[in-house]
């Protein structure tokens, strides 16, 4: 059946939205739950955590391990952030983030493998961050990223991320962090 027939028969868009895939998600749903998430708070000193990456079918493609540490600036309302990756295939990965906050709970981050700016919003204790990257390894293919953090009792944070290339998601990488300067 010819791409036209299957448009003007409404069978396009439901099936683009199944292969593109969307979240349900809302930030402003996480509004008021507890503990609540302040970026530039948690993010503020050294934290670890540990993640897998997985296709989109689910098989376990990496693990990996992350050393981060965070200066909150202030007077400049800016956070600053590098977080180390090292996977289990011996790869490390550096992102050195410029998080600004411009207002209460909407932030624009920049990294210097980011294409654009990143925007994040933030309600109770969930953050969502989407941003495009350039990928770390040699071909440098653009990424997008869709990630969603939630702040637990006892200060854990559980992220979620789904990468994306040309608009379909190719892995999600699970990410738990915790604090050590506390």
């Amino acid at each position: 059946m010819a791409m036209g027939r299957l448009w003007r028969r409404g069978w396009v868009a439901p099936l683009l939205g199944l292969l593109l895939g969307c979240s349900d998600m809302d930030i402003d749903d996480f509004a008021g739950r507890t503990p609540t998430l302040v970026l530039e708070e948690y993010f503020a000193g050294r934290s670890e955590g540990w993640g897998i990456m997985q296709s989109r079918f689910g098989t376990l493609q990496k693990q990996f391990r992350i050393e981060a540490e965070g200066v909150w600036d202030e007077p400049a309302q800016t956070l600053r952030l590098t977080e180390t990756y090292r996977f289990d295939d011996g790869q490390v990965d550096r992102l050195e983030w410029a998080i600004l906050r411009q207002e209460p709970g909407r932030y624009e981050g920049r990294e210097p493998a980011l294409v654009g700016t990143a925007s994040g919003r933030q309600a109770g204790n969930a953050f969502h961050w989407v941003y495009q990257r350039r990928s770390p390894v040699a071909d440098g293919t653009r990424l997008g990223f869709d990630d969603w953090f939630w702040l637990q009792p006892d200060g854990v944070l559980i992220a979620r991320a789904s990468v994306r290339r040309f608009g379909l998601e190719i892995a999600t990488m699970s990410v738990f962090y915790r604090r050590l300067d506390r």
